[in-house]
């Protein structure tokens, strides 16, 4: 069965409405903090890998199935450098300020926790808006 990588922002939307609960308090600071840094890992590679697939099935490309190094760098800076379609930049964009978030939450030991809660926020919606570009872009289209 075929992965459905919109999955991963539901994952990060539950992991998210759980630290911001009121009735969640009784979880320690160490496991909201966790909750929240996946959170952002999961909006991140849902937004990502949707987007992979995307310029693989609907734009023809076809080293996307085979590159294994760099491809979240390839993905973005493609995005970013694609004149014909100003959304493709916009898109470019937002998957690179996601991927900093992300590497931000999966390897830095020290970050203000008064902080995480709106990134955690900032990574679902910019995780929304790819999906909203996505869609404009695949509309009427067939893989």
């Amino acid at each position: 069965m075929k992965f459905d990588w919109l999955s991963y922002l539901e994952v990060a939307e539950t992991l998210y409405n759980e630290v911001i609960s009121t009735s969640n308090q009784a979880n320690s600071a160490s496991i909201n903090e966790a909750k929240i840094r996946a959170c952002i890992s999961r909006a991140y590679y849902s937004a990502f890998c949707l987007t992979r697939n995307y310029l693989r099935d609907f734009e023809g490309y076809d080293n996307l199935k085979t590159l294994k190094y760099s491809v979240h760098e390839y993905v973005i800076t493609e995005l970013k450098s694609y004149t014909k379609n100003r959304d493709f930049g916009k898109l470019g964009e937002i998957l690179e300020r996601l991927r900093l978030l992300r590497c931000e939450v999966d390897y830095e030991d020290y970050i203000a926790a008064n902080t995480l809660i709106s990134k955690a926020k900032q990574a679902i919606k910019d995780a929304k808006k790819v999906i909203d570009l996505l869609n404009k872009f695949t509309s009427g289209k067939k893989p």
